[in-house]
């Protein structure tokens, strides 16, 4: 009987043995989590090249990946204000800071304090944090040297030499209704000369301009590719073209021109409300100005820029523009549009 019992245990024991060997020869179970899938949505005025240049170098910092929907600046705030409250992206990044001053009151901005641009100067921020400012651009002629020599022409030096009847037919400008670089133009040729001339000044212009166009920067491309000899634009728009090596040069007029502060801001209700914080805490850092500054002649954090950057600006009022587009846009369509 303690002979069976014995092997009984025996035998137990060596099946004891035999299931933990097979339990350690298993592989180890590995919790593999997928990556987070870090996406954000981005409504921009900004040049498609531009923005994809500056994305690649946040997705290489961040694993951020951003999708875009480009639009010229009064096509993008006319669908902001057409999809208020549901909006189709989580955030705006490229925006005229005139349009982020009256965006203001209408309670679509989603606040963030961003501790990355805690030492970048209050006057490119909000101070509750709803929009911030990484860089400046401003108004710029192009002009097509070849033409103007075959000519026999000078190039214009300021706002006042574009009226001469010479250029007639040979101008091409953007239409104010639906690019932020025209309304900077409008809008600074209202602040140097005053409503009253400045519409005067329009008016004579106008007997110049072969065709307005959606995009500000169009002007400047038609311009380097011999369609026309001079194009109001804005400054990359010109020095983008010179560096691709178009026949062109850049003129800022003597009376100065108008400057605007490019912001970003999170929309209200943003989806992926986390990854749009992530995105504005990089776009202050130094390595997102650094990548803006690529593509930007002047960005927001000092300490990035290379060279001390000098320009011929006028003390712009960006308040007075946002204040006053609706009813200056209303009056340039009905007196240009066709």
């Amino acid at each position: 009987m303690k002979t069976k019992l014995t092997i009984i245990l025996a035998l137990l024991f060596m099946v004891t043995l035999l299931f933990v060997g097979c339990e350690a020869d298993e592989p180890e179970e590995i919790d593999e989590a997928e990556p987070e899938d870090k996406t954000v949505s981005i409504y921009t005025h900004n040049d498609e090249p531009e923005m994809q240049g500056i994305l690649e170098a946040l997705e290489a910092d961040t694993g951020i990946q951003g999708e875009i929907l480009r639009m010229s600046s009064g096509e993008l705030w006319s669908r902001i204000e057409a999809e208020d409250p549901n909006f189709g992206a989580d955030m705006v990044w490229g925006m005229m800071h005139s349009f982020a001053l009256r965006a203001e009151g209408m309670d679509i901005l989603h606040p963030y304090d961003s501790p990355e641009w805690a030492d970048i100067s209050d006057e490119f921020k909000d101070e509750e944090g709803r929009w911030y400012g990484w860089s400046y651009w401003y108004n710029a002629i192009a002009v097509n040297e070849e033409l103007i020599e075959e000519a026999g022409y000078d190039p214009p030096s300021s706002w006042e030499d574009l009226l001469d009847p010479k250029w007639e037919g040979e101008i091409v400008c953007p239409d104010p209704g639906t690019s932020g670089t025209a309304y900077l133009i409008v809008s600074t040729i209202m602040q140097i000369m005053g409503e009253e001339e400045g519409w005067d000044y329009l008016h004579e212009l106008d007997k110049n301009v072969d065709q307005y166009t959606k995009s500000g920067t169009a002007p400047a491309q038609m311009v380097a590719e011999g369609e026309y000899m001079i194009g109001l634009s804005w400054d990359m728009g010109v020095f983008n073209r010179i560096d691709e090596g178009y026949p062109i040069l850049a003129v800022i007029p003597e009376e100065g021109v108008g400057y605007d502060l490019d912001v970003a801001w999170i929309l209200q209700g943003a989806e992926n409300l986390e990854v749009a914080k992530e995105v504005i805490d990089w776009i202050g850092s130094e390595a997102g100005m650094a990548a803006a500054h690529e593509h930007r002649d002047m960005v927001t954090r000092e300490e990035v820029m290379d060279v001390e950057f000098e320009a011929n600006f006028i003390d712009y009022d960006a308040s007075w523009a946002a204040e006053n587009r609706d009813r200056i846009m209303d009056e340039w369509r009905e007196i240009f549009a066709e």
